[in-house]
């Protein structure tokens, strides 16, 4: 336990009673570390309360029941979120907001699905909406894995700015953003609807792309058509990647048709692949939108050795506290995986994140 408290940042005991997550002194857990040593025994226990309570009675020789480790973890949320924001500043993986988003909040959507070990095998979606740079989870929602990753499912609130993957590059989902008064920042997804110009002519992308260098960007002010025939205008924002860039998307997309024994990518696809193509209602420069695009990026550093940890056999999907508890929970051993992994002499794979789960598992019992 002591080599976990080395990674935390400096006032994370005082910060345990600011935040409300040890409101007293009394009680079974009178000390933040107490507190902390039960959160990561429910987090490394698939969400289980029952395990945790019976790990702090094996390791402090505190007892309490599955109810009581319930009631005091579900308010440790916030103190959880400033612990894991802390961690990730340290990692530089949290950016300042950049001085053109003014009052702006920017919101990245995304899911992460995972299946249940056993007999009888379950696939469950987690769908969160994460405020960019606040740093606050505004919604967990966990579903089955039929329930799909789009816009419409989230409330939009007006003024925000929503930023996400291609999956939620959809017609509906934008008419959603914009119907809202609010904006979005899509990856561009070529295959999900035609682009026209405004005397609705059918437009190609790639032949007004190709003039670019390595890096350069531009911007194509075109139009998507919805099933009424109505032309609704639409920018695409277009970065060509360096040579690096490039042959990394073209080995990962040859390594992703052996694994997945998919046909021959097409030859236009792996030519869209060597640019970064972004859909946008925003009327900020190309790169000013690259900047916010990357800033999203950043974070999908973190949330992916996040999505490698999730475990939703148990999660306490009925309660909004105790969720937002076990995202955080979630969030903040993901960034102390990557802080023990950086410090390392000779760094394991991320596929090792499991193994330095497992440590920390260990520790917590020790």
């Amino acid at each position: 336990m002591k080599n976990i408290i080395e990674q935390l940042p400096l006032g994370w005991e005082a910060k345990a009673k600011e935040l409300g997550a040890m409101q007293r002194a009394s009680g079974v857990i009178r000390t933040a570390e107490a507190l902390l040593r039960l959160v990561l025994l429910y987090i490394t226990n698939e969400g289980s309360f029952q395990m945790a309570a019976i790990g702090l009675a094996l390791t402090e020789g505190l007892k309490l029941s599955k109810v009581a480790a319930f009631k005091r973890i579900r308010k440790c949320g916030e103190w959880l979120r400033w612990m894991s924001k802390e961690l990730c500043v340290t990692q530089g993986a949290v950016t300042q907001k950049p001085a053109f988003l003014h009052d702006r909040h920017v919101k990245l959507v995304d899911a992460s699905d995972e299946t249940t070990k056993g007999k009888n095998k379950s696939t469950y979606r987690a769908h969160y909406v994460f405020n960019l740079f606040e740093f606050t989870c505004e919604s967990v929602e966990v579903t089955t894995n039929k329930e799909g990753e789009r816009l419409t499912r989230h409330k939009i609130s007006e003024g925000d700015i929503w930023v996400a993957d291609r999956i939620y590059c959809t017609m509906s989902g934008i008419e959603h953003v914009l119907e809202n008064k609010a904006d979005f920042l899509l990856r561009f997804k070529s295959k999900a609807f035609n682009l026209y110009e405004e005397d609705g002519k059918r437009i190609e992308l790639l032949p007004l792309m190709r003039h670019l260098g390595a890096l350069e960007s531009t911007d194509i002010h075109c139009f998507y058509k919805l099933a009424t025939g109505e032309l609704r205008p639409l920018r695409i924002v277009v970065m060509k990647k360096d040579a690096v860039a490039i042959a990394e998307t073209n080995r990962k997309m040859r390594r992703k048709v052996s694994k997945k024994q998919e046909k021959k990518v097409q030859a236009d696809t792996v030519a869209l692949n060597e640019y970064i193509v972004l859909a946008t209602s925003l009327d900020y420069t190309n790169e000013q939108i690259l900047e916010l695009y990357r800033a999203r990026w950043q974070i999908e550093q973190v949330f992916f050795r996040l999505k490698s940890l999730f475990g939703y056999d148990n999660v306490p999907s009925k309660c909004e506290d105790s969720v937002k508890a076990w995202f955080y929970g979630k969030l903040m051993l993901a960034a102390l995986c990557e802080n023990i992994l950086k410090k390392m002499p000779f760094p394991p794979k991320p596929e090792f994140g499991e193994t330095i789960v497992a440590i920390i598992a260990a520790q917590c019992l020790g």
